[in-house]
């Protein structure tokens, strides 16, 4: 029987290779990234055929889905993970490169070999948080409010624009971490909340700010849960590969620092958003003389007390998935600090990769 033959964008990334991985047991995989994948990665997935190319090289794209297509007969799904991404506030070319021409590139591409489903990698990020007491969910508009945002705002629209001719899943993901943590605004706040008092008790504002997450192994069952039922979902869909609801800084807080070696200290100091902008301006000036720049920007702190919570409804009655309890944040925080205590330089490295958009695969 012939395995169904997917192709990956942004294979050697942090979601891209977990799911490239996994689908390789039991699909023929076709990966594409522009970065070598590493040693461990190939290794990891021996099979997978990997072509090193840029999406918005629009020709290298067309050539591969058009060979893809000659040697196997078929394309059944296409997973768009590549992007670009950076924490500032400034619209940038790339953002128009590869998060615009790239996607429609890849668009195009889809849809003259006649691949049988798009699956989009969006994000929870495109929408602004909710007003206060309701829920993001699947119908929740996204917005520009910063140029990441934009970019796959601009990405929705035009999949939905071509899911005429490509039938569609959009997936708004939510943070994405690992037992390392690799997630850039999780690995700052377990920079923060693990040092020594007072820094590390603090807390900007109520204690309310929060966002949804999502384990590694989470995403690509969610992943595997859309192709599984691609003849059943219909020509376009949007699903939130997330939990339900949100986890907030109050809750997050004791469930760190409780693990760190100062856990004797575990009353927070909640500071206003004005004196957390100005930590966080001074922070950035420093890192902008040293050249480490740290993961907080000030617009960030407009969304102080204003969590990212989810309503995963509807998501979980079609597609009969959920986020996994026992892979939930606050359940894996002992598993993360344990891998720091383990090897913290490593667990460095790994989140700085992250960070800097420079992830490198390494077995867990």
């Amino acid at each position: 029987m012939t395995k169904p033959v997917v192709i990956i964008t942004g294979a050697s990334g942090f979601l891209g290779s977990a799911v490239c991985i996994d689908l390789a047991l039991n699909f023929t995989v076709v990966a594409v990234d522009r970065r070598e994948p590493s040693l461990l990665l190939k290794k990891a997935g021996p099979q997978v055929i990997w072509h090193i190319v840029d999406i918005a090289d629009n020709q290298a794209i067309s050539n591969i889905f058009a060979q893809t297509k000659d040697s196997f007969g078929q394309i059944d799904f296409v997973i768009h993970f590549a992007a670009y991404y950076d924490f500032d506030n400034d619209w940038v070319e790339e953002y128009q490169r590869t998060n615009v021409t790239g996607t429609a590139n890849i668009l195009n591409a889809s849809k003259q070999e006649g691949a049988r489903r798009l699956i989009f990698a969006s994000s929870m990020a495109a929408m602004e948080p909710p007003e206060g007491g309701s829920f993001l969910t699947e119908d929740s508009p996204t917005s520009e409010f910063t140029p990441y945002s934009k970019s796959k705002s601009i990405g929705e629209k035009l999949i939905k624009e071509t899911g005429v001719q490509v039938p569609y899943t959009i997936l708004r993901i939510a943070g994405v971490f690992s037992e390392w943590c690799e997630l850039p605004p999780l690995y700052s706040l377990f920079k923060l909340w693990t040092s020594a008092f007072p820094l590390g008790c603090i807390i900007p504002g109520r204690g309310e700010s929060g966002i949804p997450y999502i384990h590694i192994n989470d995403l690509v069952s969610i992943v595997r849960k859309c192709i599984h039922l691609d003849r059943k979902l219909g020509p376009s869909n949007i699903f939130l590969a997330s939990q339900h609801g949100a986890v907030l800084h109050r809750q997050l807080f004791p469930a760190i620092r409780s693990e760190s070696r100062f856990s004797r200290s575990l009353r927070p100091i909640h500071i206003t958003r004005k004196i957390a902008k100005s930590g966080v301006q001074f922070r950035r000036a420093l890192g902008e003389l040293t050249g480490k720049m740290p993961y907080e920007r000030p617009w960030m702190l407009d969304y102080v007390d204003k969590p990212w919570t989810t309503d995963t409804s509807r998501t979980r009655k079609i597609l009969d998935w959920d986020s996994s309890p026992e892979l939930s944040i606050l359940k894996k925080i002992p598993d993360i600090q344990s891998n720091f205590r383990a090897d913290p330089k490593g667990w460095e490295i790994r989140n700085i990769n992250r960070n800097e958009r420079r992830f490198v695969y390494a077995s867990s």
